[in-house]
């Protein structure tokens, strides 16, 4: 989703929280960036709001789209507060970054080494993920070499480390680029991903230049 359309969904959601109407004067002011009249229109024409005269709703399905975007920025702000010591403005700014961009697995592992936190520093709760309902005391590493999935196993790249730069300009060139979701398909005896319909053999010391966040095997391309 895009990005103004996650701040508009989590504006609605902050003033819901507050208890005051979700007018959308309201939701204008608790939005960090100037709302677009065809935005707006976007998320109602896609049933994540609803307008009704001046009240701006979440939907069934907007409710925990934008629950989401407020669970990610709150816990990146718990994160940069305890483990990073960082002051409030330069938290809040970065944490309205991360909002948008941090991955389901990474989310997850963040909150379980946090201790599966409630509330971030100014008191605000933080709504509960699957890691919390589980009561998930250790997270795995999130991030690891692909050379350690298994075949079958599922990972989103996060970076490429090649050892030469020709190679990095080689995996892009066959779109293995940060944010592609890639499978393993046989270790032995080529080592073999799938992604995006492609299929394409790696030798073991290029696949080991490649570092993924891994992903639930229900995860679909």
């Amino acid at each position: 989703m895009q990005r103004a359309l996650e701040e508009i969904l989590e504006a609605v959601w902050k003033v819901d929280e507050g208890g005051a109407p979700c007018s959308l004067s309201a939701v204008r002011g608790a939005c960090p960036e100037e709302i677009a009249e065809e935005d707006l229109a976007l998320l109602e024409k896609q049933g994540f709001v609803r307008l009704d005269g001046d009240v701006l709703q979440l939907t069934d399905i907007g409710r925990p789209e934008a629950e989401g975007v407020v669970r990610r920025h709150r816990l990146a702000e718990v994160l940069f507060s305890t483990m990073l010591s960082l002051d409030a403005g330069k938290r809040e700014e970065v944490a309205c970054e991360v909002e948008h961009t941090l991955l389901p697995e990474m989310e997850e592992a963040i909150c379980t080494l946090l201790g599966h936190p409630t509330a971030c520093s100014d008191g605000k709760p933080i709504p509960p993920g699957r890691c919390c309902t589980a009561n998930r005391t250790s997270a795995a590493t999130v991030v690891v070499s692909l050379t350690q999935l298994l075949a079958g196993e599922k990972g989103r790249i996060m970076y490429i480390k090649p050892k030469h730069h020709a190679r990095f300009h080689r995996l892009s060139s066959f779109g293995l680029t940060p944010g592609t979701l890639v499978e393993v398909h046989q270790r032995f005896p080529a080592f073999c991903v799938r992604f995006e319909g492609t299929e394409l053999a790696l030798n073991r010391d290029v696949a080991e230049d490649i570092f993924v966040a891994r992903v639930d095997a229900s995860v679909l391309e």
